[in-house]
């Protein structure tokens, strides 16, 4: 009996144990659910990075809850576990609180950040040693409180005692806008890395726009453009939105300002919508180019001034709502505006069009993120800046590129006012005189340097009108038939090198001139080389057989290249009769035509009496204007040379000069 009764004790007790086995395992899976996302952040996770997936919040959508209250529901589970980084609770009026847990150690001070710098109230409440809660009251609404560094963000510095392990940190946040919480846990090493590196790029943005606000405001005051001055403005608004609010950078312009610009942060984007729609019609010149959107800007921008008002008000949680449909139907307008702007030919409307798509785009991923359709984190928070920035520095881009149009109309219009003023004060009585007054007004327009001016003057009075003077005097005498034939005849063989020298000159001159006003442009083709060099020769053979001279060719085979043939005619031409006009009677001139592995040498050679005699034979001097006598007083202005050297560098080569002896050469080389 004895023996069942003890076995019969067993078998209560047993039940007894399962049965408060039971009742455990029941109440660790109502812990379980109580501390639902509360997990304990430990040593290996104070980073600078946010713990928004490793906290729990509470919404109180009363905003009238205790501290007491909040631990009781907190016991009873109702905290949910946080899903994102970066929490987004979107434009509320409730009271969110949150529940931090951590591993504190003693020999290591910890920091909780708070990244936003646009809360109105910020509790939190800090576990102490003697399970108490430290109380803390701060946002930007409040003056700073020891314990709490208010800068373009949040720092609390967490109580650091020896007897506890496992601490707990209660925050309750509330503000009438958006509330968006960023939340980190660090040590101090962690955070002065982590907030150096975050400040130096928002200092890149401050350097940008104030760099941009003062380059413009001194535009504006040295232009009196207006389209400047809605530029700067649009600027300085759009900056203290953006910096001084959302980044939270007007604790640099004192407390008692951080405050009241906190308080009324719409009234800065309101003013820069409305700044960026007087830009935009000053600059895309609407009235002309796209007058139906006027309407459009008319619209947004009274919704703009009610904006304003609203935010004078002091109504953020409207304000807040109203600002993120404005902005994007705003940029959207400004957007489409700059796209009808350019297809009417307006040029600088490219980087307008380009600068307000990255606003868009910027303005529409912040907006999805908001809205919970896309993942809100750390860079979302600095798209809104970047993509304002970048915006910033097109229409800047923009600005620059119509002064530039507007400079070169004005330019053009100048040149052609003066073109007329001097065309009604030439008599245009020969061709050549005419050409040679175009070229001179050109020149004047290019505003060239005094000395080419006075040489060019200088050709005209000697080197072309004196031959002139000459020819208009046999025709004089001859219209009195005052000369016989043969005297005609006379006269003319006399002036025949008078003729070839205005002829050449001319050609010089309008090359020259061309390529002073257009600039060398060269149209590379293909083309036999060996046929052109033979053509040329064709028309000096009367020079070549007046001189006696013997000309020496040294090519075989055909030589094709590729560059401007009227640039290597020109070339080719001037150097042949340059050898012509410096080779002595029955001298030689040397032709030669050599492939190289980078092209076809062309060497043009001559020999000559006496070196000493020759000028511009150093490359240097080939930039001067120096007139030359051949051996039979064949008179040059200088701009052969010149030319040649210009042409032969566009058409990818370069002219060097050899003497030796008696010979002189001048080569360069085109590409095959």
């Amino acid at each position: 009996m004895q023996h069942q009764k003890y076995f019969h004790e067993n078998d209560i007790l047993l039940f007894l144990f399962n049965v408060m086995r039971l009742i455990i395992s029941i109440f660790l899976i109502i812990f379980s659910f109580a501390v639902k996302g509360q997990e304990i952040i430990s040593d290996s996770q104070y980073a600078y990075q946010n713990i928004g997936k490793r906290v729990a919040y509470l919404e109180d959508k009363q905003a009238t809850k205790s501290l007491k209250q909040i631990i009781s529901l907190d016991s009873l589970g109702k905290f949910k576990k946080g899903e994102q980084d970066i929490l987004n609770f979107g434009n509320t009026t409730s009271a969110i609180w949150i529940k931090i847990k951590y591993i504190n150690y003693p020999s290591s001070p910890l920091y909780l950040v708070l990244s936003s710098a646009n809360i109105d109230n910020v509790d939190i409440y800090m576990e102490k040693a003697d399970q108490s809660f430290k109380h803390l009251k701060t946002g930007n609404a409040f003056y700073p409180v020891p314990g709490v560094d208010i800068e373009n963000n949040f720092i609390f510095k967490l109580p650091q005692e020896a007897n506890q392990k496992y601490k707990s940190v209660y925050m309750r946040l509330k503000t009438n806008n958006i509330l968006v919480v960023p939340l980190k846990l660090v040590t101090g090493e962690v955070l002065f890395k982590g907030k150096a590196f975050t400040d130096r790029i928002e200092y890149i943005y401050i350097g940008i726009l104030i760099s941009l606000l003062l380059y413009n405001l001194f535009l504006y005051i040295s232009l009196q453009d207006r389209t400047y001055l809605y530029y700067t403005l649009h600027v300085l608004t759009l900056s203290c939105y953006l910096m001084v609010y959302l980044r939270g950078y007007g604790f640099l312009f004192g407390n008692d300002m951080r405050i009241l610009m906190n308080q009324y942060p719409h009234v800065f984007l309101s003013l820069s919508m409305i700044s960026s729609f007087f830009f935009s019609r000053s600059f895309l010149n609407l009235e002309k180019i796209a007058p139906r959107m006027l309407n459009v800007y008319y619209f947004l921008g009274g919704c703009a001034v009610v904006l304003l008002i609203l935010s004078l008000s002091g109504n953020k949680r409207y304000c807040a709502s109203i600002a993120q449909v404005l902005t994007a139907s705003v940029s959207l307008s400004l957007w489409v505006s700059g796209i009808l702007a350019y297809r009417r030919g307006h040029q600088p409307a490219k980087y307008y069009v380009a600068g307000f798509f990255f606003v868009l785009l910027s303005v529409g991923l912040v907006t999805f993120s908001l809205a919970g359709i896309l993942r809100f984190n750390d860079f979302t928070m600095e798209l809104v800046p970047i993509g304002s920035t970048v915006e910033l520095l097109l229409l800047s881009f923009a600005l620059g590129d119509r002064y530039r149009i507007i400079m070169k109309k004005e330019r053009d219009t100048s040149y052609q006012n003066l073109a007329l003023v001097q065309n009604q004060k030439v008599q245009l009585e020969e061709l050549v005189q005419k050409r040679t007054l175009l070229l001179t007004k050109t020149i004047a327009e290019l505003k060239s340097s005094n000395n080419v001016k006075n040489k060019l003057f200088s050709i005209i009075a000697h080197d072309l009108r004196s031959p002139l003077n000459s020819l208009m005097s046999i025709l004089a005498l001859n219209d009195s038939d005052i000369l016989s034939m043969d005297d005609i005849q006379f006269l003319l063989k006399e002036n025949k090198k008078n003729i070839e020298t205005i002829y050449n000159t001319l050609n010089n001159l309008l090359y020259w001139a061309k390529s002073q006003m257009d600039g060398i442009k060269t149209e590379a083709t293909h083309f036999e080389l060996k046929q052109l060099i033979e053509e040329l020769l064709l028309v000096y053979a009367p020079l070549l057989h007046n001189k006696q001279i013997q000309v020496v060719l040294e090519f075989d085979g055909l030589f094709p290249v590729y560059a401007d043939e009227n640039q290597v005619k020109l070339i080719i031409r001037n150097l042949i009769d340059n050898a012509i006009k410096f080779t002595p009677k029955r001298g030689k001139v040397w032709l030669s035509l050599k492939r190289r592995s980078t092209g076809v040498n062309v060497e043009i050679s001559n020999s000559v009496a006496d070196l000493k005699s020759i000028e511009n034979l150093d490359a240097k001097q080939l930039h001067d204007f120096k007139a030359t006598y051949g051996t039979e007083n064949e008179r040059g202005v200088g701009l052969g040379l010149h030319l040649c050297r210009e042409y032969i560098k566009s058409n990818g080569g370069d002219l060097k000069i050899n003497t030796e002896r008696d010979i002189i050469s001048f080569s360069f080389t085109l590409p095959r």
